[in-house]
């Protein structure tokens, strides 16, 4: 019998590191709704002590990018794309601008999850 599975993880996980990343820039705007929204309701599914490890994860990175990155890196409005790469099962969140970007890709695998990040100036 093959188990039915109705939660993603990885899509749920993907879902916070973008909105706490996010919060991090002055202004972020989204211009791929549908994705967001598919990762959303992965989220929503998740358990609500899930949800919670999942963003503390990402909090705790996002702390420490913060203190490695110049101060004025996250006084920015930042165009944000939601680029789904399925030979890896992975989604690139990618905020970018006139002057930079910064993309980040998150690996879900509970307590040893891992979160990367690459940037770039323009």
């Amino acid at each position: 019998m093959v188990k039915m599975k109705f939660t993603d993880n990885q899509k749920a996980f993907e879902y916070v590191l973008y909105m706490i990343a996010a919060s991090y820039f002055d202004k972020a705007v989204c211009r791929t709704k549908l994705t967001e929204r598919n990762m959303l309701l992965q989220y929503k599914e998740q358990k609500l002590d899930n949800q919670y490890k999942m963003e503390e994860t990402c909090i705790k990175y996002m702390e420490g990018l913060v203190k490695r990155l110049p101060k004025k890196f996250f006084s920015q409005t930042m165009n944000v794309r939601l680029r789904r790469h399925s030979d890896a099962d992975l989604t690139e969140i990618l905020f970018e601008n006139d002057a930079c970007s910064v993309s980040f890709y998150g690996v879900y695998e509970g307590k040893r999850s891992r979160i990367y990040y690459k940037t770039l100036v323009k």
